[in-house]
């Protein structure tokens, strides 16, 4: 059926491989054929067969990264061919650790850094995932990138949104990078209304790990604290309020911190 004259049956065949996940391993090369389609969902069927396909389908991982990392075609203006294959090899392919161990890291980085800025949240944040992954000297070269996807919000997908941005903030508090500081702080406010009286604390948590540091960010606390109490609009008036004492327990607790760890700075 790969082979059909029929889109409709070959979008099938690539569903059904999908389901059959190992077993279709003999499919593998004309699933990678498929790749070259030029129909956009036969192509994204086909990378998620080759996905589910396991170790056989690893052979086509190098050309999806390339894909990932490609500026989306002229009739895919919103990349949702980049988006579903973020999914596929982020969300499945790059799964397993001795996968990620043997990915050609200069290919990795340009599909992360690409997949980053695709147009919808849920993308960026399966991207994201891979973070706490990769070492200190891979995370590096894609702060810039990582700061970007924290600091502007994907146009869709909003509200998965906030898994890139807390895990682009994680992994700046985790090594220290000083423009995190700022960035937490930003988000307390700028945050999704949505489940925001719970993602609050997840937030602050970031912040506090940048001990004595995260004081430069308490003019910005004090007035977000006001902010929830006093002028927030469309939001539950008991949840606004304890957002304000979540954020007022921070700035204590970022008062009475001793911890001085050394910052790093994005490089420009």
């Amino acid at each position: 059926l790969l082979d059909s004259p029929s889109l409709d049956e070959r979008i099938g065949a690539c569903h059904a491989l999908e389901k059959l996940r190992g077993a279709a391993a003999p499919a593998v090369p004309r699933l990678r054929r498929l790749l070259q389609d030029p129909d956009l969902w036969l192509r994204v069927k086909a990378a998620d067969a080759l996905a589910a396909s396991g170790k056989e389908g690893l052979q086509a991982l190098p050309e999806l990264l390339a894909r990932i990392a490609a500026p989306p075609a002229a009739d895919d203006p919103r990349a949702m061919e980049q988006r579903y294959v973020c999914s596929a090899v982020f969300g499945g392919m790059l799964a397993d650790a001795k996968t990620l161990e043997r990915v050609d890291r200069d290919e990795l980085r340009a599909a992360i850094v690409e997949g980053l800025r695709n147009q919808d949240g849920h993308a960026r944040s399966i991207v994201s995932g891979i973070y706490t992954r990769l070492s200190y000297d891979e995370i590096e070269p894609l702060l810039p990138a990582i700061r970007e996807a924290i600091e502007i919000p994907a146009p869709s997908g909003e509200m998965f949104a906030d898994g890139v941005r807390l895990n682009g903030l994680t992994v700046l508090a985790a090594h220290h990078v000083e423009e995190g500081i700022t960035a937490c702080a930003d988000y307390v406010r700028s945050q999704n209304p949505w489940a925001s009286q719970d993602r609050i604390h997840d937030i602050l948590k970031i912040l506090l790990r940048y001990g004595v540091h995260a004081r430069a960010a308490i003019p910005s606390l004090r007035e977000s604290a006001d902010y929830f109490e006093n002028r927030e609009p469309d939001f539950p008036k008991q949840l606004s309020r304890h957002k304000a004492a979540a954020v007022r327990e921070a700035i204590a607790a970022i008062e009475a911190s001793t911890d001085n760890p050394k910052l790093r700075r994005i490089a420009p």
